[in-house]
């Protein structure tokens, strides 16, 4: 009866280890049944659908659990549709360094799209400016005329055309001058008609 217990004892002992053994080493030569990646998943699902419903419903599962998609010359690729951008990243869904890096990207992806509007407007408003001085008469663009108009503007004095008996008269005038000048020529010819009288 002992060696019996014994023997009972030990087989499940054995049957114990064996599952914990098996447990522990992940059965690794039994056929895996869970998909590695969205391509595994896909082929699955269309060895197993029975309709077309069911397919695409189990098609966006595969989606959602894997967002790489298989390389021809290997590894994996993800594409950023924020960014329309494809990242390559080292298994079937990106690490969270990867995910880091999309976003550090997507950062830079933004800066440069703002630089590149604020530059566009600027181009824009200077083609605007240009296309304003080349059109002429135009009534939507007319801007109005700048008048630049002096604060002191010194109100002229009356003057005398005709020389004071004495000659004296303003110095800068140019009337004085030619004044001066027609009556020195006439002084001239008067006393050089007198000379020549007989």
């Amino acid at each position: 009866m002992k060696v019996k217990f014994k023997a009972g004892f030990v087989a499940i002992a054995l049957i114990g280890c064996s599952v914990g053994t098996v447990t522990w080493f992940g059965v690794q030569w039994w056929p895996q049944h869970s998909p590695q990646d969205f391509e595994q998943c896909s082929a699955q699902v269309e060895r197993t659908s029975s309709s077309k419903d069911e397919r695409m419903t189990l098609m966006a599962q595969c989606g959602k659990q894997f967002v790489g998609r298989r390389k021809t010359g290997g590894g994996y690729t993800y594409y950023d549709f924020l960014q329309n951008r494809h990242f390559d990243i080292a298994g079937p869904n990106p690490t969270p360094k990867e995910l880091r890096y999309f976003d550090e990207q997507y950062t830079l992806y933004l800066d440069t799209q703002r630089r590149e509007a604020v530059a566009a407007a600027i181009a824009e408003s200077k083609t605007e400016w240009r296309n304003d001085d080349r059109v002429v008469g135009s009534i939507s663009q007319a801007r109005p005329p700048v008048v630049i108009a002096p604060t002191n503007i010194p109100i002229p004095t009356a003057r005398s055309s005709v020389v004071e008996s004495n000659g004296l008269c303003e110095e800068a005038s140019l009337s004085c001058n030619w004044t001066k000048f027609s009556a020195g020529i006439k002084k001239f010819f008067d006393s050089n008609a007198r000379v020549n009288r007989p």
